[in-house]
């Protein structure tokens, strides 16, 4: 279900419309391919170089992508003593950028195999990054459900979206010390694609 958002910041946005969602979180992942060509491992790696998605987060083209968008709904409760939220839904787009090989029939077995051992390891980088991001939707959910009384729903709002840009910020954070972290990865990744 597609749902029009209306206050934005940080890369999420807060409902306002009534909305009815079948979970309090509910997350939809999916995967985009760009295409490369090239025979040899030195050939792909230049080829996603050159055609990969560029990455926001590192100002520069990625060989491989993960990125997030964030939607929430208050479900708030006006009384005489003000406005309290009564639960939050959450909903979180993943979309995994990766490469695809035009012709993998036209490459040999050797280089065919250092490109499936290439395309796991990425996969298995951006997915570690979606459970970074499902984090950050749990996050967001239990602070907002935690937040007090306030004397308008207006308030509340304004609380909820100071909450989720803290949070993003943090998310964001969380996902750098992930990429350095994976040192490891990144040099298998080299060693394959220069054949050492």
């Amino acid at each position: 279900m597609r749902i029009r958002s209306v206050l934005c910041a940080v890369g999420v946005c807060l409902i306002s419309t009534q909305v009815s969602w079948a979970a309090p979180i509910k997350v939809n992942e999916k995967n985009k391919f760009y295409t490369i060509q090239g025979k040899t491992a030195p050939e792909f790696a230049v080829a996603m170089s050159k055609r990969g998605p560029y990455s926001r987060q590192h100002r520069k083209r990625a060989w491989a992508t993960a990125s997030r968008d964030l939607t929430y709904q208050l479900v708030r409760k006006r009384d005489a003593k003000g406005c309290k939220i009564t639960d939050v839904k959450v909903e979180l787009d993943i979309v995994y950028t990766l490469p695809k090989l035009r012709n993998e029939r036209a490459v040999s077995k050797r280089h065919r195999s250092k490109w499936r051992r290439m395309f796991n390891l990425l996969s298995k980088h951006e997915k570690v990054h979606g459970k970074l991001y499902k984090q950050f939707a749990r996050n967001v959910r239990r602070e907002i459900l935690r937040m007090p009384r306030a004397s308008s729903c207006r308030k509340l709002d304004r609380q909820a979206i100071k909450i989720v840009k803290t949070l993003s910020e943090k998310d964001s954070l969380a996902n750098d010390r992930f990429d350095l972290k994976d040192r490891r990865n990144y040099s298998l990744m080299e060693r394959i694609y220069t054949g050492s």
